[in-house]
């Protein structure tokens, strides 16, 4: 279906690097809200139970991608290159999101210890 001329322009997604950032940017948001409230102080989802999920978010990245690679590999014969590559792809990226996530962690949790952190000494 065709987009009428008088329509409001609907963002399409867009392909690259900077696409693919936003993309990661925009889910490291969304896992920093589970487990908060809405007023912003921290409850439900313990220390302990949050890197264990960020453990096994990674593992299961790791073998979906390296399943595809392989796939992959099999169906044009490539013998290996295709799972390296995507492993590769998998660990880099969500070691980028992990990061993001702790670093943002990190910060929020300096916010709400100090308070007064707007210059009023």
């Amino acid at each position: 279906m065709a987009m009428k001329p008088d329509e409001p322009d609907k963002e399409l997604p867009a392909g690259g690097a900077k696409s693919a950032m936003d993309r990661l940017e925009k889910h490291a948001d969304a896992r920093m809200r589970y487990g908060s409230s809405p007023d912003g102080v921290e409850g439900g989802a313990s220390s302990v139970r949050r890197f264990a999920g960020m453990g096994f978010e990674f593992l299961a990245v790791i073998l979906v991608f390296g399943l595809i690679g392989q796939w992959v590999d099999k169906k044009f014969q490539w013998h290996g290159v295709a799972t390296v590559v995507a492993v590769t792809i998998a660990a880099i990226g969500d070691l980028y999101l992990q990061i993001k996530i702790l670093l943002k962690t990190n910060h929020k949790d300096t916010k709400l210890s100090r308070p007064d952190q707007d210059g009023d000494e």
